[in-house]
């Protein structure tokens, strides 16, 4: 136990410093675009890996557990140093590799020095899951500070704003002031102003920006620096739109800082299980070593199932409700459509897919296709059956193996393990060991003859068994102990076949597994709703800025939506596209491609704002409900950090729970009760 407690911790060590110096080489290195020299061909190794690293980033992220890794590398890279996109995806894929390199080195280097594949799989169990713990840590760490440093560095900007009147000055003199991660992002504002295509170099950055809020700030920067400030009643322009990013600064740190409060330490604390349970399973066996017999078993074996599935299950979901990831927009990766294949090849499948289908003008088939529709998902209701019969399919398999394995694993316990006769007997010395691996010898070859007899009865069991152990007397207690020792394994061995109500147990999960899909799209349609109110919300934050300049238009406030927008960027996209052909019929094919109520309220707006009044007008009301979005998203916020640190705590503690309970106090209790009529006999 303590050998793998050592190599965990030497690996982890290992693994966190290497990481480490990796993102401080990354945070010194400049930003640099590998380009191929005149004269050079695209044969040579710098072209080939640029190519293999950008190849796999793309295949990376279809991968769901690799996907959240690169874009929690992304994301710490991006706010460390800046890149162009390909460049940013090349860094990313590196450290990938290097973290992928060191977990190889070091899972090899424990058989290669201690073979024991069990070892080197705890390990790089222990590695993987650490590992994704201290990139969680770096990343969550870089943003707090980021957004801590961007608070400071807006109220810099507007001192000297005011003093100097010029946006790049003001930014270039509160650049000086900040730490360093705002201020890598600082300078790269500042470059973009005095370049000479800012609208360019501000396209590049929006692609790696770290944050919302710093791409806000940029494109206003940007924005004031070319039609210059707006100065109304309600004073500056520009003022008034740092006044409001820091509103939503403010509810953005207190929201991160009471949630991470609150899921302090629960991570590492859902994991006990996995590091724990093998140490304490050896315990158990070394102290009570009738207690093989418990973990070897049918009962031992789902019992070491549910605390380790407890466990992993915890651990994800307690990563999950700790995220705070902003929404991105990311073009659309086109997947294997497996559905796709399996119906066109399999011969009947298209068949047996209908007839398990909703009927086309049913309820239920208008249901599932507005479900499919608000989760955003490219599925169609038959591809959604098929993935159903697939997992019940799997769900039913899965089920069945394990009852058979773990039957087999109960009679080969039965068999072959050597276990001693009492809950109480401990420091088994050599030669106890060897009187019970004789038992163990014995009582197999008895039950192997007696399974070739014909109406057996107990009486017969215990005339052969002292036959077996040259006992005239068959009343002998020496004779019944045995034979009430071996008629139970024998019972056990007898029973070890699948039972009719285990393939029940299998269809009824398999028929919770078929409901799993559209779960999972009911799901995806309650996180889509969030992101778009909060996208609404920026919506309205663009606007109550844009709204102040003179030479603003309705396409220009559609094309500063586009370039915010994440849940809705693909239909303002198209609106754009179509706009030169007719600015209401193109706002009319947004209305109608989007049915979130908020957003039809800003279309509605705009429609005012082509033709009849003007664009400060149109929206003189925005700042009140602005406000109301804001306060809404804070009560929210509220429940939200209320409900997630009560799940979170529980989910912490289960593990645990599981595997004090489940691994130790039940199978004491239950060897203890098994074991009772035998201690009775002995003490008579």
């Amino acid at each position: 136990m303590i050998s793998i407690f050592t190599y965990i911790a030497f690996a982890a060590f290992g693994l966190l410093l290497s990481f480490y110096f990796i993102l401080r080489f990354q945070a010194k290195k400049k930003a640099k675009i590998n380009t191929v020299e005149f004269g050079s061909t695209a044969t040579t190794w710098q072209v080939k890996y640029n190519q293999f690293s950008q190849q796999t980033y793309i295949r990376s992220l279809r991968i769901p557990l690799l996907k959240k890794m690169v874009m929690r590398i992304r994301l710490r890279i991006e706010t460390l140093s800046v890149y162009d996109e390909y460049a940013l995806r090349r860094e990313v894929m590196r450290i990938l590799f290097t973290i992928a390199g060191l977990i190889t080195f070091i899972v090899l280097g424990l058989i290669a020095f201690r073979p024991g594949w069990l070892v080197a799989f705890w390990v790089f169990l222990g590695v993987l899951f650490l590992s994704g713990i201290l990139i969680d840590f770096f990343v969550y760490r870089v943003e707090a500070k980021l957004l801590n440093q961007l608070k400071e560095f807006n109220n810099r900007v507007r001192f000297f704003y005011q003093q100097t009147k010029m946006v790049d000055e003001a930014i270039y003199e509160s650049m000086q002031f900040v730490g360093p991660e705002m201020k890598v992002q600082a300078n790269r504002i500042y470059s973009i102003l005095t370049s000479v295509d800012p609208e360019q170099e501000m396209a590049k950055y929006e692609e790696v920006a770290p944050s919302r809020f710093l791409k806000v700030i940029a494109g206003l920067a940007v924005l004031v620096k070319d039609q210059g400030d707006v100065i109304g009643e309600k004073g500056s322009a520009f003022l008034r739109g740092l006044t409001s990013v820091n509103q939503e600064l403010n509810t953005e740190i207190l929201y991160r800082s009471k949630l991470s409060y609150q899921m302090r330490g629960l991570s590492i604390l859902s994991l006990v299980p996995i590091f724990f349970a093998l140490p304490i399973q050896k315990w158990a066996n070394s102290t009570f070593p009738i207690m093989r017999s418990f973990y070897e078993s049918r009962l031992g074996f789902f019992a070491e199932v549910m605390v380790y599935g407890i466990a992993l299950l915890s651990y994800l979901l307690i990563r999950k409700m700790r995220e705070i990831n902003e929404a991105k927009y990311h073009t659309t990766l086109k997947r294997f459509q497996w559905e796709k294949w399996l119906l066109e090849k399999v011969p009947g499948l298209q068949k047996l897919v209908s007839a398990f289908s909703p009927d086309p003008y049913s309820k239920e088939h208008f249901k599932l296709t507005k479900l499919i529709k608000d989760a955003n998902s490219p599925l169609k209701i038959e591809w959604l059956t098929l993935q159903k019969m697939v997992l019940s399919l799997g769900v039913i398999l899965l089920l069945i193996s394990g009852f058979i394995y773990a039957h087999a694993r109960e009679k080969n316990s039965v068999l072959y393990t050597p276990v001693p006769e009492t809950l109480f007997a401990s420091n088994v010395t050599e030669e106890d060991q060897k009187a019970f691996e004789e038992m163990t010898t014995f009582d197999r070859q008895v039950i192997e003859d007696i399974q070739q007899m014909e109406d057996l009865t107990p009486e017969m069991v215990q005339a052969y068994v002292a036959e077996q152990l040259g006992i005239k007397d068959v009343n002998d207690q020496k004779v019944k102990l045995a034979t009430s020792r071996i008629i139970e394994k024998w019972l056990t061995v007898k029973n070890s076949f699948l039972k009719w109500w285990e393939v029940l147990v299998a269809i009824a999960f398999a028929f919770i597994a078929w409901n799993i899909p559209v779960w999972i799209l009911q799901f995806q349609k309650f996180l889509r709703y969030k992101d778009m109110e909060n996208e609404v919300h920026q919506h309205l934050v663009l606007i109550s800025i844009l709204r102040e300049f003179d030479r603003m238009s309705v396409y220009i406030i559609l094309t500063w939506l586009d370039r915010f927008a994440v849940v809705f960027k693909e239909p303002i996209l198209e609106a754009i596209q179509v706009y030169d052909a007719g600015p209401e019929e193109a706002l009319d094919q947004l209305a109608e491609r989007i049915s979130f109520e908020p957003f039809q309220q800003i279309i509605e707006r705009l429609k005012l704002a082509v033709v009849r009044i003007s664009i400060k007008e149109s929206f003189d009301d925005i700042d009140m409900e602005r406000e109301f979005y804001l306060e809404q998203r804070q009560e929210a916020n509220q429940r939200s950090i209320q409900s997630k640190g009560t799940w979170a705590n529980m989910l912490g503690m289960a593990p645990v729970y599981a595997l004090t309970f489940l691994y130790l106090v039940i199978p004491l209790i239950y060897i203890s009760v098994v074991e009772s009529k035998d201690l009775l006999m002995r003490i008579q």
